[in-house]
């Protein structure tokens, strides 16, 4: 097994390459997703989950503080009376969020189809109880000033403090004073999801700046490829796919050029995983991006550089046809961090693949989806398409996995190994109203597939509302493939490779991984959830 890397791609033939691309972009490719989806759970999906309303917004940037992608110059008005309206400010601190609270049980089983398990012994079960926290708070003293602070926690609310691990639910730690002079004790499981200001110059230029969610995407399904540029963040739960992703500390400046035209620039910074608070002027990301809109339509061209990142250009669109949004994004990239592998010796298994980054080749990536919402039936459909340029096709997406595992660990949670992907969601919180009552039967149903392997999973569900603040949840995935492909490695009903170790050899690696589809069942019930 080896690794071969060629030379990075000099300034001037990036912003050829950026240049090539901004004058092929003269159509729309898709349109915008709908309104924003519920506060995402870990469990399996709930049907109750997947209608388009704001979840916890009664605390949210956008519901308090206006949506940042929005902005419209004034017309007509006078300098002084322009945002001078009392509404624009508040007078004391305005707090919201969410509470979530949910017990789980799931039981999992590899070898389902074998013969060889029995139903009453799964392979794996367990408990997951899951106490979540969102606490907002947005102070907007001034008409042209505020600043939005968003701090979350989940159980459990301590953790050791010889780890660095994230919890279950994506909140990353910090350290505090808890420690003793040994460094042993407990640190408190809180982290600041964002933290920053909002400001504008005579409200024709408007600002913010620090720790905040970057959506400069259109994209609201499964595939996000404009958004993951810049977001922390690699997964997205495939329960709640329009959830807000995490954003890096970062300057956004906007500019309307008129009621429907805009212009962004945004520079952001990397995080780093070594705690420290430096960063080399090299790794700044810079991006900037027009928009331009007419009717239901909006089209938007975008370019993003970072000198030790590899630069792209983009073009994105939103539109309406009838009661569907449209929605599609399409990035060239001159260059890749992935490693293309092929197999040069069969016989040697792992041993015999060679990796090799390739720096001077452009790759195209993009999707194309659209979105559906009867707010009277409650019914919502999600239908995408994701074609991946940097897909790996020289081995199968288990050797591939070893091999990131192995060579390049730091990579492995993000990359996508087919080419070719699909992705589906439907979902009504209102079935048969008049036999059992408004709002009380739901169901879903999500299936997310590689085609180029012919692997993915089937995930689907049915819940229960007993009353607004208790709701009963029981659902499956189902992961299909051969041995060998994308989603059945992945495994089903425990994260991917949880028995691994940094000392495990590749041996022990591949005996880990699934061989075969699995079933996990689950059932969860979420009580006193709700949003203040």
């Amino acid at each position: 097994m080896s690794v071969t890397r060629t030379a990075r791609p000099g300034l001037a033939s990036s912003a050829l390459a950026l240049g090539a691309f901004l004058l092929l972009g003269s159509a729309p490719i898709a349109a915008q997703a709908g309104d924003q989806a519920q506060t995402s759970g870990q469990a399996q999906p709930s049907a109750s989950d997947q209608s388009p309303s704001s979840g916890s917004d009664a605390g949210s940037d956008d519901s308090m503080f206006g949506s940042p992608e929005t902005v419209t110059q004034a017309n007509g008005t006078s300098k002084e009376a322009q945002g001078q309206s009392e509404f624009l400010k508040y007078d004391q601190v305005k707090v919201g969020g969410s509470f979530v609270s949910k017990a789980g049980f799931t039981a999992a089983w590899a070898h389902p189809w074998q013969g060889g398990e029995s139903f009453l012994d799964p392979e794996s079960n367990y408990i997951t109880p899951d106490i979540q926290a969102d606490v907002t708070l947005v102070a907007k003293p001034l008409t042209d000033f505020g600043v939005d602070m968003d701090f979350r926690t989940s159980w459990p609310f301590t953790i050791p403090s010889n780890t660095s691990e994230s919890s279950a639910s994506g909140v990353q730690n910090i350290a505090t004073n808890s420690l003793s002079a040994s460094g042993t004790g407990t640190i408190p499981n809180i982290a600041v999801w964002s933290l920053y200001s909002k400001f504008n110059w005579q409200d024709k230029v408007y600002f913010s700046v620090g720790k905040q969610p970057i959506s400069w995407g259109v994209s609201k399904g499964a595939f996000q490829p404009a958004d993951d540029i810049f977001a922390v963040s690699n997964s997205i739960d495939l329960t709640n796919t329009q959830a807000e992703r995490e954003g890096p500390i970062s300057f956004k400046m906007t500019v309307p050029l008129n009621a429907t035209n805009n212009l962004y620039f945004l520079a952001g910074l990397p995080t780093n995983s070594d705690g420290t608070t430096s960063v080399s002027p090299a790794d700044a990301r810079l991006a900037v991006k027009g928009e331009y809109g007419f009717g239901d339509t909006e089209l938007a061209l975008g370019a993003f550089y970072g000198q030790n990142d590899y630069p792209r250009a983009l073009l994105m669109g939103t539109t309406g046809i009838g009661s569907w949004n449209i929605f599609g994004e399409g990035i060239l990239k001159y260059g890749s961090q992935r490693y293309f592998l092929t197999q040069e010796n069969p016989a040697l298994g792992l041993a015999g693949i060679i990796g090799s980054q390739q720096t001077d080749q452009l790759y195209f990536s993009g999707t194309l989806g659209g979105y559906y919402y009867d707010s009277d039936s409650r019914l919502t459909v999600m239908l995408q398409y994701f074609y991946n340029g940097e897909g790996v096709t020289g081995v199968s997406a288990k050797d591939a996995f070893l091999y990131y595992y192995i060579v390049k660990p730091s990579q492995a949670d993000s990359i996508k190994i087919g080419t070719h992907y699909a992705f589906a969601s439907i979902s009504d919180t209102d079935l048969f109203p008049s036999a059992f009552g408004a709002d009380k039967l739901g169901a879903s149903l999500i299936a997310i597939s590689n085609l180029s392997d012919f692997s993915g999973y089937v995930i689907p569900s049915i819940s229960w509302k007993f009353f607004d603040y208790m709701t009963l949840q029981a659902g499956a995935t189902f992961s299909f493939g051969a041995s060998d492909s994308e989603y059945v490695t992945y495994g089903v009903g425990q994260p991917l490779l949880s028995n691994i170790s940094s000392t495990s050899t590749p041996a022990q690696i591949l005996a880990s991984l699934p061989s075969d589809p699995g079933v996990a069942l689950n059932i969860t019930l979420t009580i006193g959830t709700g949003s203040f």
